[in-house]
């Protein structure tokens, strides 16, 4: 470029210099520049305390249940047998049908070659319905081959179920259950224990517990197979907590939110039940307990809490 065009574009340097020094202005202002700078970097950004899920200590019930399958029975079933060898003529009550006391369900008769004999019947000895044929025309029976099989039931069935002998001592006759089926998933039956074996299988080291269930509208059929739940330890008006508030690793202790600060607590338990756990030493009602988040916790440690409702925990 033209040496005097640059001279005339240039700005005049005596106007920011004077005598080769910075002007005052051009002095402060690289002052605030640089010491704004400098504060920046100097600067340390915090993390905000970290969320946790908070639940409140309260008073209520404790309760802790287990699970048992077990397979519908009538109110009373039988399976019944021929009292001859012989060959079936005739099903006189199929399956689904009724049957009274003493009815034939069906005929055999004794076909030695060179005797004549009549069929003789085949007796129900209950009156129900006819669950079960488990023979056909012509098959040849004798009296320890199972005929048929009869249940009586309406409004009312049984529930046939095995407990181990850990739980064994824990149900008592009346206990509650509530019952659900494959076969029926929109409703949830209730029952109740009526029966406990008091000896267990030597094999199984288990023992029958027999539930009576209210079978409404008769959906219930038996063979069908269901899920008991049983309510076998309950306590009411202790103070409580979530079964979330206690650690993995140890259940001896708690984490506490006090002002926002994460305190550690020991705590003496009693019940643990299915969702809440008995406090007997270490808690009162109306304080915060961490559920959710308290893994990471140290003790004196800032946190954001959040508080969640009952139908929540």
């Amino acid at each position: 470029m033209n040496p005097y065009l640059m001279r005339k574009l240039s700005p005049p340097m005596k106007s920011i210099t004077r005598a080769g020094k910075l002007t005052p202005v051009i002095t402060l202002i690289l002052l605030i520049l640089i010491t704004d700078c400098t504060g920046r970097r100097g600067e340390k950004t915090q993390a905000p305390p970290p969320a946790v899920v908070v639940a409140r200590v309260e008073s209520g019930t404790v309760s802790r249940s287990i699970q048992l399958l077990g397979i519908l029975q009538g109110e009373e079933q039988v399976t019944v047998y021929p009292k001859i060898t012989g060959r079936v003529t005739a099903i006189t009550r199929p399956e689904g049908s009724t049957v009274a006391v003493d009815e034939p369900i069906g005929y055999v008769v004794n076909d030695i070659p060179g005797m004549d004999y009549k069929p003789g019947p085949v007796r129900s000895p209950i009156a129900g319905t006819v669950g079960k044929v488990y023979v056909e025309v012509g098959q040849t029976v004798a009296p320890g081959v199972p005929f048929a099989a009869v249940a009586r039931f309406s409004s009312r069935i049984k529930m046939k179920a095995l407990v181990s002998e850990v739980d064994l001592p824990y149900i008592k006759p009346n206990a509650r259950a509530q019952i659900s089926f494959s076969a029926v998933p929109d409703t949830i039956f209730t029952g109740t224990v009526t029966k406990v074996a008091p000896m267990l299988d030597p094999l199984s080291r288990s023992a029958t517990v027999e539930i009576t269930i209210v079978n409404p509208r008769g959906r219930l059929v038996p063979g069908m197979a269901g899920m008991a739940r049983l309510t076998v330890e309950e306590k009411k008006d202790v103070i409580r907590i979530p079964v979330a508030a206690l650690f993995v690793a140890r259940n001896d202790q708690v984490v506490v939110i006090e002002d926002r600060t994460a305190r550690f607590r020991p705590v003496r338990l009693g019940l643990q039940g299915d969702e809440w756990i008995e406090v007997i030493e270490g808690l009162q009602p109306g304080e915060m307990v961490a559920t959710t988040g308290k893994e990471g916790l140290k003790e004196g440690q800032q946190v954001n809490p959040v508080l969640t409702t009952p139908a929540e925990q």
